[in-house]
């Protein structure tokens, strides 16, 4: 049984209907339809929720979703620096196993760390795309074989989904919401950690993994993107920009600017101004 399984877990040929990348979209990316084929979406950067049912379930860079055909859904993707998700849409599929059509044998749907097996798989799905997209000699059977290696390892990993997926999910979305809306009140990251109840080398954790920054750096980043809107829609002073962000020290707030956009936070308030009536200007004309 078990030299069988190994060699025909695949049992026909299996049909590429799509594939392709989205790293451009932000917020809801899709429409919410029942999918008539088993389909895989792999989270290469950023992080979102997809919408199965009428339930939620976050998603971070590294999970790999599996959907069984028939399952209705839609994807929600966070407006992070980078975000990107590479699917594959797969028809005339039978497992051993599994009813046709279906990679999973005991659910419609999970989402998995892919862990150690994230960078051979976002090689693979991203070389299927290619070779569907191009005109390269045997793109064809190479894209039919890589296919199936995805396969295999899509059943392999839904055999060891790890039960803490969802939970860790939970807590990096719950974490990221914090800073979204009280990032002009934190004074240090104890005291998130103190109101979040986690230690400050899992949030450090949970920000490094689907953000690809510290915690900090993604407050300073939020103040920033903040004071940017009141320099380009008010004619408050600066200092009161900067306490308006978090930013207790005018001086202080003026250097992480510049440090962070280029120039100083007036002199982007002129900028702005040049640039918007130049285009007014032109729209005029």
């Amino acid at each position: 049984m078990s030299g069988t399984l190994k060699k025909n877990i695949i049992r026909q040929r299996p049909r590429l209907l799509y594939a392709g990348v989205n790293s451009t979209g932000r917020g809801w990316i899709n429409q919410k339809t029942p999918c008539e084929n088993a389909e895989l979406i792999l989270v290469s950067k950023g992080g979102g929720k997809s919408e199965i049912g009428d339930a939620e379930y976050p998603f971070t860079a590294g999970d790999l979703i599996i959907f069984n055909s028939g399952v209705s859904h839609r994807e929600f993707l966070d407006d992070a620096p980078e975000r990107e998700l590479v699917f594959a849409g797969i028809g005339n599929l039978h497992i051993y196993g599994r009813e046709s059509d279906k990679i999973l044998k005991d659910r419609d749907f999970c989402i998995i760390h892919t862990e150690n097996y994230f960078d051979v798989l976002n090689c693979y799905l991203t070389q299927l795309v290619a070779e569907t997209e191009g005109t390269q000699p045997l793109g064809e059977a190479i894209a039919e074989n890589l296919l199936k290696i995805i396969l295999m390892f899509a059943v392999r990993l839904s055999s060891f989904d790890r039960a803490d997926t969802f939970n860790e999910n939970m807590s990096y979305l719950k974490a990221k919401e914090y800073f979204d809306e009280h990032f002009a009140e934190i004074n240090s990251i104890d005291a998130v950690c103190k109101s979040l109840f986690v230690n400050k080398y899992f949030l450090a954790h949970l920000f490094s993994q689907n953000l690809g920054m510290p915690p900090v750096k993604y407050l300073i980043q939020k103040r920033i993107e903040h004071a940017c809107k009141c320099l380009e829609t008010s004619d408050m002073n600066v200092a009161d920009i900067g306490k308006a962000c978090g930013f207790a020290d005018p001086c202080y707030f003026s250097r992480i600017f510049k440090k962070t956009k280029g120039v100083t936070p007036l002199r982007y308030r002129y900028l702005f101004k040049l640039d918007r009536d130049e285009k007014e200007g032109k729209k005029k004309k």
